[in-house]
């Protein structure tokens, strides 16, 4: 189930479509549950909504100008989902749309009480919207963070080299298959001091950032050509957008127990970071043409049947 649970109601669909929107290009759609989005077809509604909060690591929870109409009815279903936040210990945060005010506590029933003793968070309708979802992003990475524990993915102490590897890897041998065939293709990881190519045709990959989200790993790196002339820049680039968008997950093992072998995906998306600013920060050569991606790991949806030695 989705790490991030996000509660509405239907008057303020608009708003909730406009906030799950952002949350899945920075988390991920599996990692994002939204009932129209994520719900499958000929189950029990209600059942499925229970499973999905109990198995969340936070609930978010939209608050607009009407979120209280229906509050104090004991069939509602914005009410249930945040009773079954509580009863399963789920942290909440509120989201008020615009100049909606956070409720008073005799304004909400008895089960829900303690929800209007969090802090909340603002999130505009206009043109404030994008800048109020840049200051939420990394309050939930914050969040998500402090309720990390223990993850088969820190028991591997080489998992972060070998993940840069794996992806670099793939494509390599992706290349050697189906690419260019004109072009001989230097693929590797490489660190602030590497950035200079020349004499042959370069594509890197730089890690510059990591995120530790309650049990996965989040690995954020840009792609750079290296190519003599903008044509071979282009063709790469393209490239290797159609492979990773046809193989938006590579194998990959974890290293744990000094040498028994997990196997997960490492999956792949498109980062909604822009390119430009991170090579600038990391580096004074001219600017590259660079892709922004993310790779994440997860053991508890991928390795959910290992079992560690005692």
């Amino acid at each position: 189930m989705a790490t991030i649970f996000l509660s509405y109601r239907r008057t303020d669909s608009p708003q909730a479509c406009r906030i799950y929107d952002w949350l899945v290009r920075r988390f991920g759609e599996d990692d994002v549950f939204m009932d129209v989005a994520t719900i499958p077809i000929a189950v029990s509604f209600s059942d499925f909504i229970r499973q999905a909060i109990a198995d969340s690591r936070l609930m978010l929870i939209l608050i607009g100008a009407r979120w209280l109409e229906r509050i104090g009815e004991d069939d509602d279903p914005v009410r249930a989902e945040v009773e079954t936040a509580i009863a399963h210990k789920i942290p909440l945060l509120p989201l008020l749309i615009g100049n909606t005010a956070m409720p008073d506590p005799d304004q909400l029933p008895a089960s829900i009480r303690t929800m209007a003793f969090r802090n909340a968070v603002i999130v505009g309708v206009s043109r404030d919207f994008h800048t109020h979802m840049q200051a939420l992003l990394p309050k939930i990475e914050s969040i998500l963070g402090r309720l990390a524990g223990h993850s088969l993915v820190m028991d591997d102490p080489d998992v972060i080299q070998r993940a840069c590897g794996s992806v670099i890897g793939f494509l390599k041998e992706a290349y050697a298959r189906t690419g260019i065939a004109e072009w001989d293709v230097v693929w590797e990881v490489v660190g602030p001091r590497d950035f200079v190519k020349s004499n042959q045709l370069h594509v890197t990959l730089f890690l510059h950032r990591l995120v530790r989200l309650e049990a996965l790993l989040e690995l954020h790196f840009i792609l750079s050509f290296w190519g003599y002339f903008a044509v071979s820049d282009h063709r790469l680039a393209g490239w290797v957008i159609r492979q990773l968008e046809r193989h938006p997950a590579i194998p990959f093992a974890l290293d744990v127990n000094g040498g028994e072998a997990v196997a997960v995906d490492l999956k792949i998306r498109p980062s909604d970071e822009d390119p430009r600013q991170i090579w600038t920060m990391i580096t004074n050569e001219p600017l590259r043409l660079s892709l922004a991606y993310v790779a994440t790991i997860d053991p508890l949806r991928e390795a959910a049947g290992h079992v560690p030695r005692p």
